[in-house]
């Protein structure tokens, strides 16, 4: 709050302290309904202040961007008092009132949507003003608003023990010893309920870091934690056993029969969990699903599909109509490598817009030149790839490995090995590419230059030999090697 605008902005340029204000970011981000919703919160008597109303009727000129070249605090300064001397302080105030109005006004939609939290606090009102019969009323309908909403995670847990806790407080006024009124076995169950779905799934992102990220925690209470949940007295359900394989996945049980048991929950059970829990679990499976389709043995292309399609059907991957490009390249990769070319074509046109425009044209081009290229229209794939302008690692990385493949296809062995030695030299001297990425890279040029040389007769076949070193190999592009080498060896 204190630091709304710095300390020395230019005058009426991007570094203008208005423009750059915490205020401004802040209604960037609102929504068209949310922007009309806080207009009328701003003109309502919740804000006592005209002076912020009349400087909210300023700002919202500017609205979506506040990108206008004569948006500054001058501008908007001369407007709301025309007759007076210029004074950043008052920019600053009027600037941190509507920052706090906002504040409010996320606060009370945010609570108006939430009807559990709402329900809740005006029970909590009424267990403490004791207005008659009032309380047990309001508490019965906050239980139903519970149980109508489907997830069944910590949330739902925690709620349902505060709620019979405030119940076991209001009958104890009257009945201390219990006698008419108990509900203690029920919160027991719901604290053990609660606490086993906060710690498994605090746990299953430590270890998930540890083993991506090789982050150094301390779990030796896992071990105790996961007896408490295989022992008797613990009441297991849909969403602990979710929890419970997310961790064996990233421990001693990193294996198929895991991943499947896993896959098969989530199918079941996804209503019972928010949107941010689904994406963890998803990711577990995305990862394990990636690590084996490296293994060209594992024909895990279906799979690796079915895991974006769902992902992208539960809203997993886009947030407010937009995608990021890792994202959006990554479920059209997998459309790809599972044969679903249909649906690749037609998530490029149906998710391009909600691409950042700064990466748009990039990540379109480069997916129709491998949508191009897969078809095995390669004139097509390089005039793609020719409007490519190379932002980053990744669309070097990505680009590259396309230009090997089409001059593998075209057999153009001049071009081949011009961008296959240019992509080795790439590999070798990028330092943001760790060394796994340059593993994988470098074992798909090394067999792919040997499949190139056997096929023009420079090197002896050696189809037999290769194809093992191939399936014993992590390779990016598994599936396309083998499917040249077994061309020239008729398998």
């Amino acid at each position: 709050m204190k630091q709304l605008i710095r300390s020395k902005p230019a005058k009426g340029s991007a570094g203008d302290s208005l423009k750059n204000s915490n205020l401004v970011q802040l209604l960037k981000v609102f929504s068209r309904e949310e922007k009309t919703e806080f207009g009328k919160f701003v003109h309502s008597p919740l804000n006592p202040r005209n002076e912020t109303a009349r400087f909210y009727d300023c700002l919202k000129k500017y609205f979506p961007n506040f990108e206008d070249i004569n948006f500054n605090r001058q501008t908007v300064f001369a407007e709301l008092y025309p007759a007076k001397k210029f004074s950043d302080a008052v920019i600053r105030r009027n600037a941190s009132n509507l920052l706090k109005l906002a504040e409010d006004f996320i606060a009370f939609r945010e609570l108006k949507e939430d009807q559990i939290a709402f329900s809740n606090l005006v029970t909590d009102y009424y267990l403490r003003k004791d207005p008659g019969n009032l309380f047990l009323r309001k508490a019965g309908k906050a239980r139903l608003l519970l149980d109508e909403n489907p997830q069944r995670n910590e949330n739902y847990y925690y709620r349902l023990e505060q709620l019979n806790t405030s119940i076991a407080y209001y009958y104890s006024k009257e009945d201390a010893t219990r006698k008419k009124f108990d509900n203690t076995p029920e919160r027991i169950e719901q604290t053990w309920q609660f606490a086993i779905h906060a710690l498994l799934s605090v746990y299953g992102a430590a270890v998930n870091d540890m083993l991506y990220f090789n982050k150094k925690y301390d779990i030796e209470l896992l071990k105790p934690l996961m007896n408490i949940y295989k022992s008797k007295a613990f009441k297991r359900n849909n969403t602990t056993e979710v929890l419970f394989y997310c961790i064996k996945l990233s421990t001693d049980g990193r294996n198929d029969e895991t991943f499947y048991r896993l896959l098969e929950l989530l199918e079941e059970s996804s209503s019972l969990f928010s949107k941010a829990e689904l994406f963890g679990f998803y990711i577990s499976l995305h990862n394990y699903a990636y690590e084996r389709s490296l293994d060209p043995k594992n024909e895990i292309w279906d799979i690796e599909f079915k895991i974006a399609e769902r992902m992208l059907e539960l809203g997993l991957i886009t947030e407010n109509g937009k995608i990021t490009s890792e994202w959006f390249v990554n479920t059209f990769i997998k459309a790809i490598r599972a044969s679903k070319l249909e649906f690749a074509e037609n998530f490029i046109e149906d998710y391009r817009e909600m691409l950042p425009k700064t990466e748009r044209e990039n990540v379109v081009n480069t997916s129709r030149a491998e949508l191009a290229f897969t078809r095995k229209d390669y004139v097509k794939a390089l005039e793609y790839l020719a409007k490519v302008k190379f932002n980053n690692t990744w669309d070097k990385l990505r680009v590259n490995h396309m230009y090997v493949k089409i001059h593998y296809e075209m057999n153009n062995p001049e071009l081949f090995y011009y961008i296959t030695d240019s992509f080795k030299h790439f590999l070798k001297d990028e330092p943001s590419i760790n060394d796994f990425i340059k593993k994988t890279f470098g074992n798909f040029l090394n067999y792919t230059i040997q499949v190139f040389k056997m096929r023009s007769g420079e090197e002896k076949p050696a189809g037999v030999n290769l194809r093992k070193k191939i399936l014993n190999s992590q390779i990016s592009g598994n599936k396309w090697l083998l499917e040249k080498l077994n061309e020239l060896t008729g398998e």
